[in-house]
């Protein structure tokens, strides 16, 4: 076994408010598991940039702002018989604008909009849920007592 390689990614959940009710963009990854917009930092890039970036690049939304950092994931995985350990940083982001979803079919499946409930079923990977759960509370605390918006990790 070779040495351990470090990976850093980072993404966003995207959330809008149509009057009372909230809804939750999903993308469906090249795996078929509904996840979250995220891809790797690139050189010289802060992490919050890098999930603004991914997820227009998924999705083609622009008009997000950002409400907090929500936490981190990490994880081991192989690729070419290597051990990677990666490290995933998740925002938080409100969806501001009205354009429509963009998916980029070259590495997406699918991407859409749902209730909190639903998107919470759909959540497959590795505590996913709970982050998911985390940033749902977040935003809904944040719709009652606005606070300004987050800074990079």
């Amino acid at each position: 076994m070779g040495k351990l390689e470090r990976e850093f990614s980072s993404g966003g959940i995207v959330i809008k408010a149509r009057g009372s009710k909230i809804e939750i963009l999903l993308i469906k990854d090249s795996y078929g598991k509904w996840t979250w917009p995220k891809g790797n930092i690139d050189k010289g890039e802060g992490s919050l940039d890098a999930a603004k970036r991914e997820i227009r690049e998924e999705t083609g939304l622009e008009n997000i702002q950002a409400v907090a950092k929500v936490g981190q994931v990490n994880y081991f995985y192989t690729r070419e018989k290597k051990l990677i350990y990666k490290t995933v940083y998740l925002y938080l982001f409100k969806f501001t604008g009205r354009e429509k979803l963009s998916i980029q079919e070259r590495e997406i499946e699918d991407g859409r909009w749902f209730s909190p409930r639903e998107a919470l079923v759909k959540m497959e990977y590795k505590g996913a849920k709970e982050l998911l759960a985390k940033a749902i509370k977040i935003f809904k605390q944040r719709r009652v007592s606005p606070q300004s918006t987050v800074d990079s990790q």
